[in-house]
């Protein structure tokens, strides 16, 4: 095996870890959505910002104007994104919501061939549709579907929602080729502090090991954008 596949494989094992248990650390927080993703964003902030200012990305030469644009409205996207995803973990089980937020390469594959011209082939038409069909029969083998709970299906469309955002902010992605990662990062995650500011609630009761909870999220997602799994990992 070489050194790149087993990089690869390794940066795919740790990514699926982190995604797994993103959920764990959401509900175990005790916090309202709203500042779960606001902490998320605050503590992403603070970590790529030195992560940038050690790479020495953080001149205006680095930007352009579009650049910017797109990286904000990115930003946009992925705070809508982990909105409805976090909010989906109480409706719907962990990983029933992480299933059904699974569909995004589908959506990414309509957006890509909507937007960006690429090509529908027969043979990836299959795969995608057999995937589909695998997440399709693991959401109607849960008990809650037949007695026909409101809350269940709320969250299977929250799930829905938040995969569309990040099928959006990776179409989004692809057009910042040649900007450093860890700077789109950065300002995605600073719109996200910006924009949760005016509704976050700073009074709402937090353990040390609740805070322990949102500074870990924070920390993953600055890890997770750092090595480019954003189409992996939420």
């Amino acid at each position: 095996m070489n050194t790149e596949i087993k990089r690869g494989s390794l940066e795919m094992v740790a990514a699926m870890l982190i995604s797994g248990s993103i959920g764990w650390f959401v509900l175990m927080s005790g916090q309202p959505v709203v500042n779960v993703v606001f902490w998320r964003c605050a503590v992403g902030t603070l970590v790529l910002l030195v992560v940038c200012g050690l790479l020495g990305q953080l001149r205006r030469d680095r930007l352009s104007l579009a650049v910017l644009l797109l990286a904000t409205a990115g930003g946009v996207a992925l705070v809508v994104n982990w909105l409805l995803l976090f909010a989906a973990y109480s409706y719907a089980s962990i990983s029933i919501a992480t299933a059904v937020y699974n569909t995004q390469p589908f959506m990414l594959v309509g957006l890509g061939a909507l937007f960006l011209g690429e090509k529908l082939t027969a043979s990836k038409l299959f795969w995608l549709l057999l995937a589909f069909s695998g997440m399709v029969l693991v959401v109607l083998a849960q008990p809650n579907v037949s007695t026909g709970s409101s809350h269940y299906l709320w969250g299977i469309v929250l799930s829905l929602g938040a995969a569309f955002f990040y099928a959006l902010l990776a179409l989004i992605t692809k057009r910042l080729k040649g900007t450093p990662p860890h700077l789109i990062a950065l300002i995605q995650v600073m719109v996200g502090t910006v924009m949760l500011l005016p509704l976050v609630d700073f009074h709402a009761p937090a353990s040390s090991a609740q805070w322990g909870m949102l500074a870990t999220l924070g920390g993953l997602a600055a890890v997770v954008k750092n090595h480019g799994w954003v189409t992996i990992v939420p």
